[in-house]
């Protein structure tokens, strides 16, 4: 699967407020997680300097592994990746035998949304992390195989929707949730290096 997406910091309450106002439109609440993230680097390679990312999520107690790919652009986050259940505990203790290292963990609650219009469906996820603030992701899912023009059309799709909020491509942010922790934990408030 390829997820086209898009981060930015947001005002989560103006935001919904908006778009539960909006005519022609479906804005419905789907379900709050409460998310663990732990983050791995490999043994061969440094997953920071190849933008990838591998990490094992646990939402509300099920576990999840998730493998990230390179970024398709540079405005988004928009990369191939793959997901696959997984015991929280027992993979962790696997990747550590394997030689993979922890290398950072982060904990958010997560407000998810489905929004729908005439142009298609689109997940809300209005995201807080208590040491950095309130975030928000639009995704849209495509197949594998999508072309790089149908990856652009459904960046600027997400675009076209934050513009209505005031929010521009130069407000994206392309920097990991673990990034922006380990950087506020280093005294740096970068949202992108």
């Amino acid at each position: 699967m390829i997820e086209a997406e898009v981060k930015v910091r947001a005002d989560h309450e103006k935001i919904m407020q908006a778009l539960k106002s909006r005519k022609n439109c479906s804005f419905e609440f789907v379900r709050t997680e409460h998310q663990k993230d732990i983050y791995f680097n490999a043994p061969d390679r440094d997953f920071a300097e190849t933008d990838e990312a591998l990490r094992i999520r646990s939402v509300n107690g099920a576990g999840e592994i998730t493998y990230k790919g390179k970024r398709f652009d540079t405005l988004s986050k928009t990369r191939p990746e793959f997901n696959s259940p997984a015991d929280e505990d027992s993979m962790t203790q696997i990747l550590l035998a394997l030689g993979y290292r922890i290398s950072g963990k982060v904990e958010k609650t997560r407000n998810v949304f489905t929004f729908s219009d005439d142009t298609g469906r689109m997940i809300f996820c209005f995201d807080r992390i208590e040491s950095l603030g309130d975030f928000l992701e639009i995704e849209i899912d495509l197949e594998d195989g999508s072309s790089g023009e149908e990856i652009r059309a459904s960046t600027e799709k997400i675009f076209r929707i934050l513009r209505e909020f005031g929010i521009s491509e130069k407000d994206s942010v392309r920097t990991s949730y673990l990034e922006l922790v380990m950087n506020a934990e280093n005294g740096s408030h970068s949202d992108d290096p």
